[in-house]
This record gives C-alpha cells, sequence and structure tokens, in this order.
C-alpha cells in the first residue's frame, strides 16, 4: 500500500522564517486559480512570529539558524519562536497543521513543497517580494527559480541546497585497484570489485526508503538516465519506457546481484550515513552530513592514537559528483525556501525576517557552522560564503560547485503542484521495493507506478 495521498483539502508546509520590513506582498494573478490573495497588515511593535525549521544532522547549522532569527527578532522589538520538523516527519507534520489550522507563519519548504502547497491555497504570494529580493541579492540561477514558482508567479523565496554527493572511501578504492565511479555502471563494476561479505563489508549501501535519501537518489538516478514522469511544459507523460525502466533496473539490480548489506531494505533515513562512517560499505549517497559527522569524531577523539585514527578516515573519505547516467548528470537534492502562511497575522514582519535571513552577513553566519551542508543560491550569498568553501579542501569545493548539477522534482519541466505530490506519495521508492520485496517483473512495477502517476496528475490538473 502506498503512504497517505494527500489531498486538496490536505495542506503541507515548511519550515518557518520571518520576512522583510515593512514590504506589501503582491495579489494572486488570475492565472493562479488556487492561490488564495491574502492582504498585508502594517508592521505592529512586539509582534509574535513562529518558524518552523528542518532539524538537520548538522546541530550546529540548526542553531545558526536560531541565533540569526533572536537577532532579527531582538532588532525589530519582536519575538520569534522557531520549531523543527525532521526528515522522517516533514510531511506528516504538516499535513496535520494543515488540517488542524495551524500552521506557522513562515516554513522552511523542501524542493516540492511551494508548488504542492501553493496549489492548495496556503501560502502567499510572495511575486513582488520575489523582485525585491533579487534586486537587492542577485537573480537565481536558472534550474534553481523554478523551485518557487508556479507559473509566472513566486510562493516562496530560496534559501540553500542541501545537496546530494557519492560519497566514497578513497582508501579501499586505491588498495583495490578500483575506480572512483563516475558513472551508475562505474558504480556497479567499484562495487562487485569491493564487496566482500565474509568480512561484512559491502561494495554499496543503499535503502530505497520512504525518507529523501530514497526518493532523493531515485529522482537524480532517473533524471541521469533521461526518465521523468512529466513534460517541459508540466504535464504527465507515462514513465513505461525505455530509460525509465534502465533506471529501474539499475536500482534493483544492486540488491539482486548481493552488493549491499542484507538488510539495508530496511534501513532509516541515517542508516547509511552510519554504515558508511563505521566503513562497513564503499560507497553510499547521503548530503554533506556525513563530513560534518567524521569532523565531530575528530574533534571528539579522546587520545592521540583514536584522533590519529579518525583524521585518516576524515582524509579517506571523498564526496563525488552523483553518477552520471546515460543522458548526463543530475542531483536532485534539497532546496530549501521560506514559504508565508495565509493564516499569519503579520506576514510584513515575516517577509522582513525572510530578508534578514537571506543577507550576506547571516547567511555567512549560518554556514559557517553546517560543514558545508547549508550551500547558498543568491549570488550575494555565494560570494559572502566563497572562501568558506574553496578553502577547506576537496570536498567542500564540491559542496561549493553542486548547484550546477541540480534538477528539481518534476524534470525536465518546473515542479507543479500534481510533480510534488508523485515525490510525497512514495510511488518512486515503492516501485522498486515492489521488485525486490513482492516479486514484481520491471514491467509490472512500472505500470503499478504509471498508474498512480496518472491518477494523481488527474485528480490535480
Amino acid at each position: 500500500m502506498l503512504g497517505q495521498r494527500v489531498t486538496r483539502r490536505q495542506l503541507v508546509t515548511g519550515l518557518a522564517a520571518a520576512s522583510v520590513p515593512l514590504v506589501a506582498a503582491s495579489a494572486a494573478s488570475a492565472s493562479s486559480k488556487r492561490s488564495r490573495v491574502f492582504a498585508v497588515p502594517t508592521i505592529r511593535q512586539s509582534v509574535e512570529l513562529r518558524l518552523w525549521i528542518l532539524k538537520t544532522y548538522v546541530e550546529p547549522t540548526n542553531q545558526a539558524i536560531e541565533a540569526s532569527v533572536q537577532r532579527w527578532a531582538q532588532a525589530n522589538n519582536a519575538t520569534a519562536t522557531v520549531e523543527y520538523f525532521t526528515f522522517e516527519d516533514m510531511q506528516t507534520k504538516y499535513v496535520a497543521a494543515i488540517e488542524n489550522g495551524n500552521t506557522p507563519d513562515i516554513g522552511q519548504l523542501e524542493t516540492g513543497a511551494p508548488a504542492r502547497f501553493s496549489g492548495m491555497g496556503q501560502l502567499v504570494d510572495l511575486t513582488d517580494f520575489a523582485t525585491e529580493i533579487e534586486s537587492e541579492f542577485g537573480a537565481l540561477p536558472d534550474n534553481i527559480a523554478p523551485v518557487t514558482k508556479v507559473g509566472d508567479r513566486t510562493f516562496a523565496i530560496p534559501s540553500y541546497v542541501m545537496p546530494a554527493f557519492w560519497y566514497v572511501w578513497r582508501d579501499v578504492f586505491e588498495q583495490n585497484n578500483a575506480k572512483l565511479p563516475e558513472t551508475y555502471d562505474e558504480v556497479v563494476t567499484a562495487a562487485q570489485a569491493l564487496t566482500r561479505p565474509d568480512e561484512g563489508f559491502w561494495g554499496l549501501g543503499h535503502s530505497w526508503n520512504r525518507t529523501s535519501d530514497g526518493y532523493g537518489v531515485m529522482q537524480s538516478l532517473m533524471y541521469s538516465y533521461g526518465a521523468g514522469w512529466a513534460t517541459e511544459d508540466g504535464s504527465y507523460q507515462s514513465i513505461q519506457t525505455p530509460e525509465m525502466k534502465a533506471a529501474l533496473e539499475w536500482a534493483t539490480g544492486i540488491y539482486a546481484e548481493g552488493l549491499q548489506p542484507s538488510d539495508a531494505l530496511s534501513w532509516t533515513g541515517s542508516s547509511n550515513n552510519e554504515a558508511f562512517a563505521a566503513k562497513k560499505i564503499a560507497q553510499t549517497s547521503n548530503g554533506p552530513s556525513v563530513t560534518y559527522a567524521l569532523e565531530t569524531a575528530v574533534a571528539e577523539a579522546a587520545d592521540a592514537e583514536t584522533r590519529k585514527q579518525r583524521e585518516e578516515a576524515l582524509a579517506n573519505h571523498v564526496a563525488l559528483r552523483m553518477p552520471a547516467g546515460a543522458d548526463g548528470r543530475r542531483m536532485w537534492a534539497i532546496a530549501m525556501s521560506y514559504g508565508i502562511f495565509g493564516n499569519s497575522e503579520n506576514p510584513d514582519a515575516a517577509m522582513s525576517l525572510v530578508r534578514h535571513l537571506l543577507s550576506p552577513e547571516e547567511t555567512l553566519a549560518v554556514t559557517e557552522q553546517s560543514s558545508g551542508q547549508f550551500v547558498p543560491v543568491f549570488p550575494s550569498a555565494r560570494d559572502a560564503s566563497q572562501e568558506y568553501f574553496l578553502s577547506r579542501g576537496e570536498n567542500y569545493v564540491n559542496f561549493y560547485n553542486c548547484l550546477e548539477d541540480f534538477a528539481s522534482t518534476g524534470w525536465p519541466g518546473a515542479p507543479t503542484p500534481a510533480a510534488a505530490e508523485v515525490q510525497a506519495s512514495n510511488i518512486l521508492t515503492d516501485m522498486p521495493s515492489r521488485i525486490i520485496v513482492d516479486g514484481f517483473s520491471v514491467d509490472e512495477a512500472l505500470t503499478f507506478g504509471d498508474e498512480r502517476i496518472k491518477e494523481i496528475y488527474d485528480s490535480l490538473t
């Protein structure tokens, strides 16, 4: 069974941020029929804002965002309360808040959420505000800008990308004369050479679970093979294609060939991090939290010998770009943005806080605590943080340059409410699970997924 579908009447939101001083939000255009028009009241003294933000595995990042929020609150005679959601409850927490009419003033939204929730009529139209932000902080990259738009309207302001990389142990590859992988085919070739089941060591570790580690990698894989469920104009297209079949065969072949730990399919969102850090697997896809964990282990070493071992591990782990497929290299990533919910009594104050958080000074303060996880998207913020990334070695250079590979939910089109619902419904990871667990053929799994995707598009478009 698929997870609970979110209907038009159920709204999911993102994380909380707060907005900019005395800025009027624009009215929704006639073309954005699902979006409500919210009047923006005049900013008041002693304003109170609620923010929801993602609780990442890099705790200093969370603390740095909270500190930035409180700097704004102190400067503006305001009270700002920060609450958290996790990777695991990102969808359910927002669904419950929407059903109960208890959404925050500002929510941090993952890649597909602006399209999804604006389609549900929950987000303030920020088109005019976005124009002001870009005039102040620079124009967004072409592949990032669509994340926060539906048609010609903007419903969220991008903050940062939490990118995905292909983590490998350099020393393990060198000791076995294995090539560091550039493509998905080379990933499998290396895994075949490195897997040693009798020693409890595996050439690859990945789970098609219902977390971003599952649906994110699946989208990177699909898009790199040239497979997508939407056209360039955002309309439905069938996934029953040779390209999608090839991607699904790769996704399930790594299990059939015994290249993974036997319990990998039951892993939670952090299990591959832990297996990689414990050096039980040679390769996995993950974000910069892996680097943070290894850096933290060095800092917490209790003695010189332990510290030396951990420094060697830190030096030997490599964050490669995501592999390329038959159609190129594309990386789906968590692109976080700030949305303002229509129930906010102080959208002008919320915009003031958002502008504060996006400033180069505040962005750099957060970036320096993120161990590479917080990769800014606005040009002024990227300029401010460039030295931080480029002075910290090979992995951090890759972190900084990751935006060029980014592809959003619904590629090759821009995100739409329907595309975002496909991701949220876990169809993408349920397809390989049907093959691995339930014994479906690849063609049967494609039919299963295609029917459910078409059902979503029929109901939302």
